[in-house]
């Protein structure tokens, strides 16, 4: 949804490298240009457990400087209690996704063939 990234004129916009201790995090991606993650489409999620170190990609909060806005929907679930992923969720795995986060990745999000 179109909003502000903050009010203060000296703001980071991106968002900063973070580890969730008490939560699993997970992220669904609906519309837009998300201006932390390169390779995300409309449709993706991503998971984070709990303790695991993740944030925006390399360069992306310097090209954030001086941004104003967003034009991006994406909904965010932080829950208390750990998720299990089923076996039927590792068809959709990205096993590329851990490298994702270098500056030699190639976007670390590849098309899924669904069985």
């Amino acid at each position: 949804m179109p909003r502000l990234f903050d009010y203060h004129p000296l703001a980071i916009p991106a968002p900063y490298n973070h580890s969730n201790i008490d939560s699993d995090e997970v992220l669904y991606y609906v519309e837009g240009n998300f201006m932390s993650r390169r390779g995300i489409d409309r449709g993706s999620f991503t998971l984070h457990p709990g303790g695991l170190p993740h944030g925006p990609h390399p360069g992306t909060v310097e090209k954030s400087i001086g941004a104003k806005e967003t034009h991006e929907l994406a909904v965010m679930v932080d829950t208390f209690r750990p998720l299990f992923l089923t076996e039927d969720s590792l068809a959709f795995l990205d096993s590329n996704y851990p490298m994702s986060w270098t500056d030699n990745s190639e976007g670390g999000f590849h098309e899924v063939n669904t069985p």
